[in-house]
C-alpha cells in the first residue's frame, strides 16, 4: 500500500508540471465541476421536499353552500352554509423513501457520467498534445534538413559553374528543396491549427509535453477505475429501488382531518367543528407486477457488467501493447540510428564528388530522414500511451 501510494505521489508530480495542469485548465474552462456542483446543490434540494412532504403535505377545501327558504317563519329568504377543512397527508411507513434513495442514485449516477466525460476530454487532448509535439520535431528535423540540402546545392553550383555536375541533375535537387520547402509550410500551418484548438481548452497554459517514460500502475490499478460499469451497475440499483417503492405502494397513508361549518340557518343551534383521522389503503395490484418486472430488469443490467469488464480489459491490453510495441521498436532504432548517419555523411561526400547519382544519393537521404520520423513517432507513441495509462489507473484524473 506504501508502494502505492509513494508511485501515485511521484506520477502526481511528475505529471503535474505538464499535462495536469493543462488538462485542469482545460476542466476549468469547461466548467465540468461547476455543473455538477449546480445539479448536486439541486438534487438535495429535491430530497429535502421528498422528506417535507412525507410529514407537511397540506391541502385546505372550502365550500359555500346557499339554501333558499320556503317554509322557515322568516324574513330572510335564504341562509348560507360555509365548510372550511384542513388536511395532512403524512407518510407513516416511509413507502415513498425510494425516491429520496433514487434521488441518491442519480447524483452517483451523473457523477460517474462526470467521470466518463473526465476520461474522453484527457484520452483527446493527451492525443492532440502528442500530435503537437511530434509534428513540431518532425518540423525541426525538416528544417535542419532543408538547411543541410541547401548547403549542398550552394556546392553544387560551383561544380555547376565548372561544367562538373548537368544542369538537370541541379534542376532536380532544386525541386527536391521545394517540395521540402512546401512540406515545411504544411507543418507550420497544422501546428497553427492544432495549438488554436488547444488554446480553446486551455487559454491560460502553454502545451505540454508528454514526460512520460514508464507503465507506473499495473492492470489492475486500470481497470479498477471502469465508468461504464460503475455507471451500469448503478443504473441496476435505481430499477431495484424503484421495485422496492412499488412493492410498497399497498402500505395506507395516515390523513388528518380537521374542519369548520360556519351556518347561518336561523334554526341551528351553532357552527360545527370536527377533526377526523383516517388511513388510505391503495389497492392497486398493477404496482405489484411492474415491481416484478423492474426487478428482472435490474439482474438484465447487472449481467451486463461482465461485457464492461471485458471491454475495459481490452483497452488496457490494447495501450500497453501500443506502448509495448513503441519500445521495441525504439530499441531497434535507436541502435540503428548510428549506421545511418554515417552512412548519410558517405553519400554526401559521394555524391558531391560524382561517386554516385542523384537517384542513389536521395534514396538514401530519405532512409536517414524516414527512421529520424520513425524515433520521433515512436518516442510520441511511448509517452503517449504511458500518459493515458498513467492518468486512469492513477484515478487522478477523475478528481
Amino acid at each position: 500500500m506504501l508502494k502505492k501510494i509513494l508511485t501515485l505521489s511521484l506520477f502526481t508530480f511528475t505529471l503535474h508540471a505538464n499535462m495536469t495542469s493543462f488538462y485542469k485548465d482545460a476542466l476549468h474552462t469547461l466548467e465540468y465541476d461547476k455543473s455538477h456542483t449546480l445539479y448536486e446543490k439541486s438534487n438535495k434540494i429535491s430530497q429535502s421536499a421528498i422528506t417535507y412532504s412525507k410529514y407537511i403535505n397540506f391541502s385546505i377545501d372550502t365550500t359555500l353552500t346557499n339554501t333558499h327558504v320556503k317554509f322557515l317563519p322568516t324574513d330572510a329568504g335564504s341562509f348560507n352554509t360555509t365548510d372550511i377543512s384542513l388536511h395532512d397527508s403524512i407518510d407513516i411507513f416511509g413507502k415513498n423513501n425510494y425516491k429520496i434513495e433514487s434521488l441518491l442514485l442519480d447524483r452517483k449516477s451523473t457523477k460517474v457520467q462526470l467521470d466518463e466525460r473526465k476520461e474522453q476530454l484527457f484520452i483527446a487532448l493527451v492525443n492532440l498534445v502528442t500530435l503537437y509535439n511530434r509534428t513540431l520535431e518532425e518540423l525541426q528535423l525538416h528544417q535542419s534538413f532543408l538547411l543541410q540540402q541547401k548547403t549542398i546545392y550552394k556546392k553544387l553550383k560551383l561544380l555547376g559553374e565548372n561544367g562538373d555536375i548537368t544542369k538537370l541533375d541541379l534542376l532536380r535537387f532544386k525541386n527536391t528543396l521545394t517540395t521540402l520547402d512546401i512540406q515545411i509550410v504544411s507543418m507550420k500551418q497544422m501546428l497553427k491549427k492544432i495549438k488554436q484548438q488547444l488554446n480553446l481548452y486551455a487559454p491560460n497554459e502553454k502545451i505540454p509535453t508528454l514526460d512520460a517514460k514508464k507503465l507506473l500502475f499495473s492492470k489492475e490499478d486500470f481497470i479498477a477505475h471502469n465508468p461504464q460499469a460503475t455507471l451500469n451497475s448503478i443504473e441496476a440499483q435505481k430499477k431495484a429501488t424503484q421495485a422496492k417503492g412499488l412493492a410498497k405502494s399497498y402500505l395506507p397513508t395516515l390523513d388528518i382531518n380537521i374542519a369548520y361549518q360556519k351556518l347561518d340557518d336561523p334554526t341551528a343551534y351553532g357552527d360545527n367543528y370536527s377533526m377526523g383521522v383516517a388511513l388510505h389503503l391503495p389497492l392497486n395490484g398493477g404496482d405489484f407486477k411492474e415491481a416484478e418486472a423492474l426487478k428482472v430488469s435490474a439482474l438484465s443490467l447487472k449481467t451486463q457488467n461482465i461485457t464492461y469488464k471485458i471491454q475495459r480489459e481490452n483497452e488496457y491490453i490494447g495501450y500497453k501493447q501500443s506502448y509495448q510495441d513503441a519500445v521495441q521498436q525504439l530499441t531497434i532504432l535507436e541502435k540503428a540510428l548510428s549506421d545511418y548517419e554515417e552512412s548519410e555523411v558517405t553519400i554526401k561526400t559521394a555524391y558531391l564528388k560524382q561517386y554516385v547519382d542523384f537517384n542513389t544519393y536521395l534514396q538514401v537521404l530519405k532512409q536517414v530522414l524516414d527512421v529520424k520520423k520513425q524515433i520521433i513517432t515512436m518516442k510520441a507513441k511511448k509517452a503517449k500511451m504511458a500518459t493515458i495509462i498513467n492518468g486512469v489507473a492513477s484515478g487522478i484524473i477523475y478528481e
